[in-house]
């Protein structure tokens, strides 16, 4: 099935129907579905499909002079020597065609010839230029991709004519794969496995949720309670203090001091990792509506897939056990602790769910920005609003508190978040109460409630 890429794939037929030639860059972790992607967008077309594969140079080319061999229609097609030569039989054969090439994987046959970024750029600048080639590069390594491919000191920069960089996918895609199951269980089944297509296919419907969740992280066999380690491997030759960054992170300590105090790591260092770590898509800056982004002491720290954010709280420091057959006593306190988890991330959810709303035109105005506040009252107090969604005008916002439990005080709810909205009387507020199931709201209150329900409404988001 060919699920929740639709928008990326609109923009590779868009590149495609250029007549002229193309280069896209197409890069994002590994099993966020780039493969599965690029293999959607050629099976129509004329391509030349090559992946590379983590060996050394004349492997990779004896590979690519194979597969462009059965292109041509050749048998026993001779092994290119040298890269010149293989692109050079691709524009003197294949030329004058429309062509997609696609080199998966690119960062393992650039790793294995050190020239091959310079050897492409003299290609596309001397010979690809006037033709009607698709050139697709396709890499997992994130850092790889954004320094070595479009850096600005790449001898690849300013060749690209596009970019996609493949993230996971948002609650409401992600449900696609898992669409028989509440919608309670589907924002349980996101929380815990996160946006990563591979991950959500290993999910078996014809099991519970907490039967998928034991045997995907907790079984000696589980896919997903090594799948962390592997991660960090293909971004860092030395993971070890990333790891520890990210368990703090993931352990509830999201600040600056907060992480060295977790990892008793100089802040300095930290200060690096926390860069590299963003600059990579693992982690995002958070910093409260109306502050300075400029000024970090306000700034929190989160991660930005929930795969990530549950492997580090809950699997990372215990694999060894779980390897020993141990997991069902950490499943246990996983399942306990399980609510307390998925709240923050619930609140994610409703920033994805009002974005996709803000997207089909059906906020009550045109949104800028999506975010969260927190700061002290007069007493010294830690106030916090969970939804900030500030309107393009500037002088609307969209205010709201996020509630996964089951039950709760809704008046005394309600009534704190029109007291934390007076914080903002310089513009026009609008509350809504975002719950997992409908709460009652007075008929004259001016705090609207939206539920599950509505986070699933096609009609609304689709």
């Amino acid at each position: 099935m060919f699920l929740g890429r639709e928008k990326e794939l609109e923009s590779l037929e868009r590149m495609y129907k250029k007549k002229s030639f193309q280069m896209a860059v197409v890069y994002g972790r590994r099993r966020i579905g780039k493969t599965f992607l690029l293999n959607e967008f050629i099976k129509d077309k004329n391509a030349l499909y090559l992946p590379a594969e983590e060996v050394n140079d004349s492997l990779n080319l004896q590979k690519f002079s194979r597969l462009l061999g059965e292109k041509l229609g050749i048998d026993h097609f001779p092994s290119v020597d040298d890269w010149h030569s293989f692109f050079s039989i691709i524009k003197e054969q294949l030329g004058d065609k429309h062509l997609v090439i696609v080199i998966d994987e690119y960062p393992y046959a650039a790793s294995a010839n050190k020239s091959l970024n310079s050897i492409l750029q003299h290609v596309i600048d001397y010979s690809f230029k006037d033709t009607n080639i698709f050139l697709i590069l396709c890499g997992s390594s994130m850092s790889f991709m954004e320094n070595q491919v479009l850096g600005e000191k790449s001898p690849l920069f300013g060749r690209r004519t596009g970019q996609l960089k493949i993230n996971p996918l948002d609650y409401y895609d992600a449900a696609r794969f898992y669409p028989n199951v509440s919608n309670e269980e589907k924002i349980k089944y996101y929380a815990c496995i996160g946006g990563t297509p591979y991950y959500l296919s290993l999910i078996d419907t014809e099991l519970s949720f907490e039967e998928n969740l034991r045997e995907l992280y907790f079984e000696i066999s589980g896919y997903l309670n090594n799948e962390g380690v592997l991660l960090m491997k293909q971004e860092f030759r030395e993971p070890a203090n990333y790891n520890a960054v990210l368990q703090a992170i993931a352990s509830g300590s999201n600040t600056l001091g907060e992480i060295a105090g977790f990892t008793k790591l100089e802040s300095s260092l930290i200060s690096k990792y926390l860069i590299t770590l963003q600059d990579l898509n693992y982690i995002e800056r958070v910093i409260p509506f109306g502050s300075n982004p400029l000024k970090g002491k306000t700034s929190h720290y989160q991660i930005t897939e929930n795969f990530i954010a549950f492997w580090y709280r809950y699997i990372f420091s215990v694999r060894s056990e779980i390897e020993r057959g141990n997991g069902d006593i950490y499943f246990s306190l996983a399942l306990d602790a399980l609510p307390d988890f998925i709240g923050p991330i619930f609140e994610e959810v409703t920033l994805q769910f009002l974005r996709r709303l803000n997207g089909h035109g059906k906020l009550p105005f045109i949104a800028k920005s999506f975010g969260k506040w927190w700061g002290r009252d007069k007493k010294g107090n830690v106030q916090e609003l969970d939804i900030v969604v500030a309107s393009v005008t500037g002088n609307a916002l969209l205010v709201g508190e996020c509630k996964w439990r089951n039950s709760f005080k809704v008046t005394k709810t309600i009534d704190v978040l029109k007291d934390r909205a007076d914080y903002f009387n310089q513009y026009k507020t609008l509350k809504y109460l975002f719950t997992k199931t409908p709460v009652n709201v007075e008929e004259n209150s001016d705090v609207k409630n939206l539920s599950l329900d509505a986070f699933f409404d096609a009609s609304l988001i689709d």
